[in-house]
């Protein structure tokens, strides 16, 4: 009897209390309770150590690597051109030097004192009593004395100047937009090509010795021609200078 009752105290000695076996029982039934709310602690934790952290650098200067910029420091800055202004004046720079000027292009009269001899008839024959024959006349003839100043008609530049017995000296002066007169018969010529003359300067004399027309006397025959066609002259001139 003895040994039987320390048998069953040496079992009691080695089993669990009650109270033990409660709380095994409790962590078992609620081991995923225990794990989330282990986990939210630790989440919040983190949080807290997070702000705290925050908390503490706020008002410390912040360190900028060199040549990132500084909002008080213009130098990286965009340059920002504000739009023109409406009411801003414009200023035309004046012509240069070189600029052609062009006006009207109107003819002056070549001689001071003329009278109109053959005129323009590109499209029908008259008589040439210089050689007896019908031809057309492109051209328009300014009767005047021998040695009358001849005047140019137009400002332009000087683009031929020939000479021989027939036609006395020829000159051809360029004007704008594709205009040529060419005056024939003169002498005393002073000119060199290329020159520049203007309108009313004198360019020559009427020959006497020109034989082309030597018939019809003294005079000096005109031609106008646009970008290389022969044109009336009388329909650019003034007029009062018909």
């Amino acid at each position: 009897m003895a040994k039987k009752t320390q048998q069953t105290k040496d079992k009691r000695n080695g089993a669990p209390s009650q109270a033990g076996v409660r709380v095994a029982q409790f962590f078992k039934k609620n081991i995923y309770v225990i794990l989330m709310i282990v986990c939210i602690l630790a989440i919040a934790t983190m949080i807290t150590v997070a702000v705290v952290v925050n908390n503490s650098n706020e008002g410390e200067e912040v360190l900028k690597p060199i040549g990132s910029g500084d909002s008080n420091d213009d130098t990286n800055k965009p340059v920002v051109t504000p739009p023109p202004n409406d009411d801003t004046p414009v200023v035309t720079p004046p012509p240069s030097d070189d600029t052609p000027v062009t006006k009207e292009f109107i003819l002056i009269a070549p001689l001071d004192v003329y009278t109109l001899g053959e005129t323009f008839f590109d499209s029908e024959l008259v008589f040439n009593p210089t050689h007896h024959f019908w031809a057309t006349h492109e051209g328009v003839d300014f009767m005047a004395a021998a040695g009358s100043d001849v005047k140019c008609m137009f400002d332009g530049e000087v683009k031929s100047v020939e000479s021989d017995g027939y036609h006395g000296t020829v000159v051809v002066i360029a004007h704008q937009d594709g205009y040529e007169t060419v005056y024939k018969y003169l002498q005393s010529v002073d000119l060199q090509v290329g020159a520049k003359v203007a309108q009313g300067d004198v360019i020559g004399k009427v020959s006497e010795t020109a034989l082309e027309e030597v018939a019809s006397g003294p005079h000096m025959h005109l031609e106008l021609y646009k970008n290389g066609a022969r044109v009336n002259p009388l329909d650019f001139m003034l007029q009062g200078d018909k």
